[in-house]
């Protein structure tokens, strides 16, 4: 209103001619009741600050200014200055904190004129500055940025174990099993982490290996069956700080390849399984985050807007941000150094853009800090034979960065006998037509071994990668009394693998080319090993091997694209292969192969989701492919089909159903039948596959069994719980949720953990777990259950969130839930008269009181079988007969009901504190009428 009377006088102040000669003649003119408008005032204000409310603050408002009454509460609540943050010294904080504190103080214009919804409401200032939105009555506040508050930087440099999380023994346990006419094999795996302290764990895993071979009519290979334990790692391991780490027992070189040891990747120097004691620098604790983020990208939104971010014409992303000062995400930008322009745009109109300043550089394996480790123990590695397989060895490494993005990696290994050294050189760089990395790293060791490898990797739209490959031992060069002193056998082999990919209009177009090399070698140790004497050189027979050589060259050109309801998967390409085998030695005189050809494949595919009631979702699949080519297998044109066929049911667990056919015509046919169940106690599988030969070809027809089961266990101090597979292969840590059973009758699915996208679906009064990887980020949400609930809903009273997790290995968090179900009924309540019960109060649960027709939609915790209405202090009670259910909503349609004494009321419901409140308002209303009606009998 004060807004509408002081337009009102400026307008009259306008008609009458205010200038600044006559302004003493239209302040003497102004009505009565405006004198503070010209004057000033004090008003309690809202004043905001990119979006986001600071408060109501007393703000002295003239018809030209405002002056902020309190500039001290004001900077309180904006918070502390950038520039005066812990980084600063004191004499700078206090001058920076100063000077806002002073320009807060001082009167500032209005800027009305400024005040809209888009492409404005936005002041760029070296001091302060305000907006005065008078209609509705807030007043936006702009600062330079050095006085702007620290943004909300809650990614910390390390991650840490959430609060809450707990100690247990997690363990992961992997079933495969194969059988055939003529063999089969029963492997067992497990994988397993027990937390010590936040900081501390043990990990451990094993295998269990049965193999058995049949004869051809199933009669058993005596001898055949073999029994193999093993275990592959026992360790403990204690983390230093966020950087460092320690661990003995047992272990590989699986630690030192990842970030959890460093990400070494040596591929030539030999770091096998030993037993001893392991020092080093760690990443595991780095925030991939904020490491992989460059330089901050800070903007101000006064509103929510889309922001762009390009470099020149080149697109890097985009965000949906709320207002407020934003960081924008650059996890996702090319390393280097250059200008990124931010377009702000609000309601699909270009307000404003910025440009700053970028940098970047590489992370994980291109991390640019120092990193070593360093190791020493007992070899327990069946790779060094049986004369040194307790010998002693060490090993060392260290990657540091040596300018210009190289880095430089180094390792060196003493095995039993013999000292192994690689180093390693690898670059990258993003240029504009991408991203080019360069590799290479060289061996050399005792007993002339050496080895190397190069790699070129580009990415762009474009794939180009290349990788060279070469090893060489003491046997290679027939120096069997080397060969015979070198502790490990690394064998002569040559690689060359190159691969191209790139885009042809709507064709996508590769090319391979293999090159592989096996040289002929002396026998090695192990060949001629006899315990009862020496090795030496004349103990070794003068014979070779035969060389080996393979070469592969093959182009094809693919396109997939959609035809009315399927997908259409073409492919066309050419191939050779040739391999030899050198002559000499005892392998004979060699020989050669040959397959050259060409081949064409068309594949349709169907997908029907599953229907909105129940059923399943299919998929279906048939192709064909005809390969023409001349090899030692075939000769002329060949044509081959596949069909297939599967059912997937997919709500609190998945579950499918697969059979499939494929073959040539004219030739071998193969069927097979596959299920699979995928869960919350675990994911199993199994298959029957047979195949029939044709006429003339040795083996005949076979059938084969495959299956397997896979799931992971977590021991806490209260509870076992039984989770879903993890096949990562690291230590394992584990989220649980557990949902709270308020009501012994309340049965079915009522809440979904889904962490790493894995959901898990958890009945009322039930547990489960989700397996994660230690030392990683997972994110990871908890929700009402939606698979499984047919006739209701399922609503979180207490548990519901979103969140990321990173926890150490042998590490679970436990979610505790709450959960209620809620059936909705709609229908129409007559009284015993047949007439509407309008505005009747609901007795059964808490409800709005029915409409004007008697119409009642209410939602009831349980199922109901009848409705108890109070109508005009009369209780009445309605038998629930459903007519039809549209998805969760009950349709009672029209129901009479019959009236009943309040005494014959469920006991329950008249204990209800809320029935009981209706209940005596009822009977104040019957007193009141018996009241009234005295009255008048009385007159």
């Amino acid at each position: 209103m004060r807004c509408l009377l002081y337009t009102s006088f400026v307008c009259f102040a306008v008609a009458l001619g205010a200038n600044a000669a006559a302004s003493t003649v239209n302040a003497a003119r102004v009505p009565p009741g405006f004198e503070d408008i010209v004057h000033g005032q004090v008003e309690q204000i809202e004043i905001r600050m990119l979006g986001k409310t600071l408060g109501i603050f007393p703000v002295f408002v003239r018809p030209d200014t405002v002056r902020l009454e309190t500039p001290e509460a004001v900077a309180a609540a904006i918070g502390l200055p950038a520039a005066a943050s812990d980084d600063a010294n004191a004499s700078d904080a206090s001058h920076v904190a100063a000077s806002r504190l002073a320009a807060l103080a001082m009167p500032m214009a209005r800027n009305g004129h400024l005040v809209c919804d888009i492409d404005c409401g936005y002041l760029d200032t070296e001091t302060a500055d305000v907006i005065f939105d008078e209609q509705r009555g807030a007043l936006d506040l702009f600062l330079a940025k050095a006085w702007l508050p620290v943004p909300d930087t809650t990614d910390e440099p390390y991650y840490a174990n959430p609060a809450g999380s707990e100690r247990a023994l997690i363990h992961s346990q992997v079933l495969n099993v194969a059988g055939s006419s003529t063999q089969r094999n029963l492997t067992l795996l497990g994988n397993g982490a027990l937390g010590i302290t936040s900081r501390s764990f043990a990990g451990f895993d094993w295998s269990l290996v049965h193999t058995g071979q049949h004869g051809q009519h199933g009669q058993s290979d005596g001898g055949a069956d073999r029994l193999h334990a093993s275990l592959n790692s026992l360790y403990y391991r204690h983390d230093l700080g966020a950087t460092h780490y320690t661990q003995f027992g047992r272990m590989d070189q699986r630690d030192l390849s990842s970030t959890r040891g460093g990400s070494f990747g040596f591929s030539l120097l030999p770091v096998h399984r030993f037993d001893g004691v392991r020092v080093g620098t760690s990443q595991a604790y780095v925030n991939e985050h904020r490491a992989a983020q460059g330089s901050p990208l800070t903007v101000l939104l006064t509103r929510d807007a889309r922001v762009d971010a390009y470099r020149g014409n080149e697109l890097l992303g985009s965000a949906y941000l709320p207002a407020g000062v934003q960081t924008i995400d650059t996890r996702y930008f090319p390393e280097g150094t250059y200008l990124v322009s931010l377009r702000i745009v609000e309601a699909d109109t270009l307000v404003r853009t910025t440009s700053e300043p970028f940098t970047k550089v590489g992370g994980g394996a291109f991390d640019q800090r120092f990193q070593w480790f360093g190791q020493a123990g007992r070899a327990a590695d069946e790779r060094y034979g049986q004369r040194d397989a307790r010998g002693f060895i060490a090993q060392a490494g260290a990657r540091t960065p040596v300018g210009g993005g190289v880095l430089l990696t180094s390792g060196v290994g003493w095995v039993p006998s013999a000292l192994y050294n690689e180093t390693q050189l690898s670059w990258r760089h993003v240029f504009s037509f991408g991203t080019l990395t360069l590799a290479g790293s060289g061996l050399v060791g005792t007993g002339g071994a050496y080895g190397n490898t190069q790699s070129v990797a580009l990415a762009n739209g474009v794939g180009l990668s290349l990788y060279r490959y070469q090893m060489r031992d003491a046997s290679c060069t027939r120096n069997t009394a080397a060969f015979g002193q070198s502790a490990l056998n690394f064998g002569c082999y040559d690689s060359l693998n190159a691969a191209l990919s790139v885009p042809l209009g709507p064709w996508q177009a590769s090319a391979g080319y293999g090159y592989n090399k096996t040289q002929g070698r002396s026998p090695s140790a192990a060949d001629v090993f006899d315990a009862s004497r020496p090795l030496g050189g004349a103990d070794v027979p003068n014979s070779r091997h035969s060389d080996r050589v393979s070469r592969t060259l093959q182009a094809t050109l693919s396109r997939s694209f959609r035809w009315r309801r399927l997908s259409v998967a073409s492919r066309v390409g050419v191939y050779q292969r040739r391999a030899t085998a050198g002559g000499g030695g005892a392998m004979g005189s060699g020989a050669a192969s040959r397959d050259t050809g060409a081949f064409v494949s068309l594949t349709l595919t169907a997908h029907r989701p599953k229907p909105p009631t129940q059923g399943a979702a299919t998929f279906s699949s048939a192709g064909v492919e005809l390969r023409s080519g001349e090899g030692e297998r075939r000769s002329g044109a060949q044509t081959g089909y596949q069909a297939s066929h599967a059912w997937t049911w997919d709500d609190t667990s998945r579950r499918e159903l697969a059979v499939g056919v494929s073959g040539e015509v004219r030739g071998d046919v193969s069927a097979t039948v596959r299920g699979a169940v995928d869960g919350r106690y675990g994911d199993a599988n199994a298959m029957l596959s047979g195949s029939a030969r044709r006429a003339g070809i040795v083996g005949g027809d076979r059938v084969s069994f495959t299956g397997g089961y896979a799931s992971s266990l977590a021991v806490t101090r209260d509870r076992v719980l039984l989770g879903p597979a993890f096949l990562a292969g690291e230590a394992p840590a584990a989220v649980a949720i557990v949902v709270a059973d308020e009501d012994d009758r309340t049965q079915g699915a009522a809440a979904r953990l889904d962490v790493g996208g894995r959901p898990v679906t958890v009945d009322f009064g039930g547990a489960a777990i989700v397996p994660v990887s230690g030392y990683r980020l997972q994110s990871g949400e908890v929700s009402e259950a939606t698979s499984g609930v047919h006739d209701h809903t399922v609503s979180l009273v207490r548990g519901a969130s979103r969140r990321d997790y990173f926890l150490t290995p042998g590490r679970v968090v436990t979610h505790e839930v709450s959960a209620g179900r809620s059936y909705t009924y709609v229908g129409r309540a007559l009284g015993p008269d047949g007439l509407s019960l309008d505005h009747a109060q609901v007795l059964s649960v808490p409800a709005q009181p029915l409409d004007d027709q008697g119409v009642f939609m209410i939602e009831s915790p349980r199922q109901l079988s009848s409705l108890y209405l109070l109508s005009r202090g009369q209780p009445l009670r309605c038998a629930i007969d459903v007519t039809r259910r549209e998805d969760v909503v009950h349709v009672t349609g029209t129901t009479q009901c019959e009236a009943l004494a309040q005494e014959t009321l469920p006991e329950g419901m008249r204990a209800d504190a809320r029935v009981q409140r209706l209940l005596s308002q009822r009977e104040l209303s019957v007193q009141e009428t018996r009241r009234d009606v005295a009255d008048a009998v009385t007159r």
